[in-house]
């Protein structure tokens, strides 16, 4: 049985719709202690929280929005608890996924301890992902609603704003397990006459907030950096490649 320890936040309000997602992240500061912290406080200001995030001058007194995750997974494996399943936490932001947005009415949000880009990107430990592995096997038991198709990343749900829990993070691994999707059954794909629009349907039929406009706008590029981050991470250039069209439509026809 998963051990938890409980680190209660205060920041959290009621649900207004089902559970059904989990969004993964990682905490981007600089070490488990400090994102517990930022995570429990029920008035964060930016001087008890510095770091490349904020500008020098920010004033110390400053006030930082509250925000909060359902989990924190350390280093060592230990989670650790802070909001209740049942309750709505604040850890997605603007954010949106099948075609619906205020994601934190939705989801379970799992914080994982790693600096990320401001801090280098480093590895995962594989004690870590074990325990991630492991949290994610009991709250699938515990939501029917759930499985590894509902198990997304906060870049998939805001990929304008956000790139964690980032390139490095063993997607693979988690698919293995039974916990997460990965593309199958990739072929190679053919030359076509409207790859944009093509891209764009592929895109939106996995999940992805892009509209069919047949042009590669910003919104497009970045949800493709985001898929590329997360099933391709070897290059983001955010380009429709035919490796990258290839996962595409594997992955889409697999979901759908």
């Amino acid at each position: 049985m998963t051990r938890y320890i409980e680190r209660p936040s205060p920041n959290f309000d009621a649900r207004t719709r089902p559970i059904d997602l989990v969004v993964l992240h990682y905490t981007g500061m600089q070490d488990a202690e400090i994102a517990l912290a930022r995570l429990t406080d029920p008035a964060p200001v930016a001087g008890s929280y510095p770091g490349p995030w904020q500008s020098d001058d920010a004033a110390a007194d400053a006030p930082l929005p509250k925000v909060s995750a359902h989990y924190v997974v350390d280093e060592s494996g230990q989670i650790f608890t802070l909001v209740p399943e049942e309750h709505r936490a604040w850890h997605a932001g603007s954010s949106a996924w099948d075609g619906e947005a205020d994601v934190n009415a939705r989801s379970i949000g799992i914080e994982i301890v790693n600096g990320g880009h401001d801090f280098d990107l480093p590895d995962f430990p594989d004690v870590q992902i074990k325990a991630v592995i492991g949290l994610l096997r009991d709250i699938f038991e515990r939501w029917p609603t759930l499985n590894p198709k509902r198990v997304v990343a906060h870049s998939d749900i805001a990929p304008e704003r956000k790139a964690d829990p980032g390139e490095k993070f063993p997607w693979a691994k988690l698919a293995e397990a039974g916990v997460s999707i990965w593309p199958k059954n990739v072929t190679e794909v053919q030359p076509s006459e409207d790859p944009v629009t093509e891209v764009q349907q592929q895109l939106a039929r996995i999940g992805y907030e892009v509209k069919q406009s047949g042009v590669m706008d910003n919104v497009t590029r970045a949800a493709l950096i985001a898929f590329q981050r997360r099933f391709r991470p070897s290059d983001l250039s955010g380009a429709a490649d035919d490796e990258t069209r290839a996962l595409l439509r594997a992955l889409s026809h697999q979901l759908g």
